[in-house]
């Protein structure tokens, strides 16, 4: 069955941290500029001091296996997947999903989100800075659940299908890193031959 974003899973939306008050070291907030398209980039991170704030920011964690995405700008619906054991933050314009897990695969979500990303991108407007509604993502993007009335037969096909997309990532990045060095061998051999 079809079912809305928002009938299997819920979602929340970052914390709007004020820049002047980012630091050096600290607790890590992922901002839209980090989502990758597929992962979390840790290499531009911006960290804070919760004593700086008044607000109870545990809402506001990332943890490892979450499910990040773009909410405005260049990179709006692009999907990041959080893979690092460090607890982060989650910045304004940043949304997390949260899986109801007796109903939804997370890896199944992450693949789905994936393939996606246009229809999403669609969805906030496009132009020169689209704005995603977490309300129209959530009310309007569809995902097929299998057997949505037996709910761990359900998730048993979810995994099955999301471990399957895995391996092929797998093996994509797999040749994807490989294709250089076999490039660079078969020039030397053409240049061997000429």
């Amino acid at each position: 069955e079809w079912k809305t974003l928002g009938e299997v899973c819920a979602f929340k939306n970052g914390f709007a941290f004020k820049s002047n008050l980012f630091r050096e070291t600290g607790l890590p907030i992922i901002r839209i500029t980090n989502i990758s398209g597929s992962n979390v980039n840790l290499t531009d991170v911006k960290f804070f001091n919760p004593d700086d704030y008044k607000e109870d920011l545990q809402s506001y964690t990332i943890r490892n296996g979450e499910i990040l995405i773009a909410m405005s700008g260049a990179t709006t619906g692009k999907i990041g997947y959080y893979s690092s054991s460090e607890i982060a933050y989650l910045n304004q314009r940043v949304g997390k999903f949260i899986p109801n897990t007796i109903r939804l695969n997370n890896r199944y979500l992450y693949h789905f989100l994936l393939s996606k990303t246009e229809e999403i991108y669609v969805l906030a407007g496009g132009g020169a800075q689209p704005n995603l509604s977490s309300k129209a993502l959530m009310e309007k993007i569809l995902i097929p659940i299998p057997y949505a009335c037996d709910y761990a037969k359900s998730t048993a096909m979810q995994k099955e299908i999301a471990d399957i997309l895995d391996k092929l990532d797998t093996l994509t990045t797999s040749i994807t890193e490989g294709l250089p060095r076999e490039i660079a061998l078969r020039q030397k051999q053409y240049e061997y031959y000429r």
